[in-house]
């Protein structure tokens, strides 16, 4: 392989590292997916009571739209981190 075949394949390489680092947090978050057990991009008062007990009120604190579920916003908010 010649040297410019080698840097297209270093720079591909890279942005596929880069595109996985630099990841949209409300697509690709940890915390929030281990939450979101059907995987439907919203935490409801059952899947957050799995990991943080039946507190409806910290629960209700957190659902700023009054809708019942957590987004990803919400949740973090909850937790302090910021969106």
């Amino acid at each position: 392989m010649n040297k410019r075949g080698v840097v297209i394949v270093m720079a591909i390489i890279f942005t596929l590292f880069a595109t996985a680092i630099w990841a949209d947090e409300s697509k690709d978050h940890v915390c929030f997916r281990s939450l979101d057990a059907d995987k439907d991009g919203l935490v409801t008062f059952e899947e957050f009571a799995e990991h943080y007990g039946a507190d409806e009120a910290r629960f209700k604190a957190a659902d700023a739209d009054r809708d019942g579920r957590l987004t990803h916003d919400e949740y973090h908010h909850l937790l302090g981190h910021g969106a």
